[in-house]
């Protein structure tokens, strides 16, 4: 079996960074087939100070013209979100939490509009805040998120998000919710999760991504078998290389440990074409 790679959760920035189609470059000649490339919030690419829905289309623009460019090399799904930093920064810049609510709401109904016309596939990242945060913020924050999963709802667009990592309640409270207002699971991804959230999300019946770190993976093929995909969360930032990972070592990783007999190709071949498959539609390699 020749073994084929995917990225499930990664950024690029062109402004600063490699940009998207060295990226996709690098990793499709080591044997990578697909990535899933996820917007960064707006100031990576050099925009700042943004307060309208019609400057953060400009960022949205750039984001999607990345992944245009990393489609030359490989299967690409694009999302494009609101990440919870971006409330956080958006109120620290003197927007009030109602303006940024606002503008949140804006930027996903018009990250939807290009979902429906099949510029993007998803929403992501949205959530909650993984770290200490004000109250207003993380309410704003998870709002936001809330709006989403009603359009992933209501127009199929498939979700990322982005969460604590607190075990079995951070996927219990998503899924409360998601009972709610009858969001399809399997529209709807654990992104950076632990192995005990991507446990959990699996006895679900949600997908989960784990960051493609050698010794993680080592304990969660161990403890919990093939059934999340693998994510580097790559940034794209020279100052901060490889902050999580980086999408050709999550490669090198998973050959290490195959050849150490850690796990066997038929489980790497479901972490990464099985299981992406099955949640982003696109056809293996």
């Amino acid at each position: 079996m020749e073994l084929v790679f995917a990225d499930a959760h990664v950024h690029s920035n062109p402004i600063e960074g490699l940009g998207a189609e060295r990226i996709a470059k690098r990793f499709s000649k080591l044997g990578g087939w697909f990535m899933a490339l996820v917007m960064l919030p707006p100031w990576h690419y050099g925009l700042r100070g943004i307060k309208s829905l019609e400057e953060y289309r400009k960022a949205i623009e750039i984001h999607v013209s990345e992944c245009k460019r990393a489609r030359e090399y490989l299967k690409v799904a694009c999302f494009a979100g609101f990440h919870p930093a971006e409330v956080d920064e958006l109120i620290a810049s003197g927007l009030s939490p109602v303006q940024v609510l606002e503008l949140g709401f804006k930027v996903i109904d018009y990250v939807v509009i290009l979902c429906r016309q099949g510029i993007l596939d998803g929403i992501g990242e949205v959530g909650r805040q993984h770290y200490k945060d004000t109250p207003e913020r993380f309410a704003v924050s998870y709002t936001i998120a809330q709006h989403a999963l009603i359009k992933a709802r209501d127009y199929g667009c498939l979700v990322h998000l982005h969460l604590e990592n607190a075990g079995p309640v951070t996927v219990d409270t998503i899924d409360y919710y998601v009972n709610v207002v009858n969001v399809p699971r399997t529209k709807i991804l654990f992104h950076h999760s632990s192995i005990r959230v991507a446990k959990r999300a699996s006895e679900l019946g949600y997908s989960s991504t784990i960051a493609g770190k050698k010794e993680l993976l080592r304990t969660a093929f161990k403890e919990v078998g093939p059934i999340f995909m693998l994510e580097s969360d790559f940034i794209d930032n020279p100052k901060r290389r490889c902050v999580s990972t980086c999408p050709w070592d999550i490669i090198e990783n998973q050959k290490e440990l195959t050849q150490e007999g850690i796990v066997d190709e038929e489980a790497i071949w479901r972490v990464n074409v099985d299981n992406v498959v099955k949640y982003y539609g696109y056809s293996p390699p």
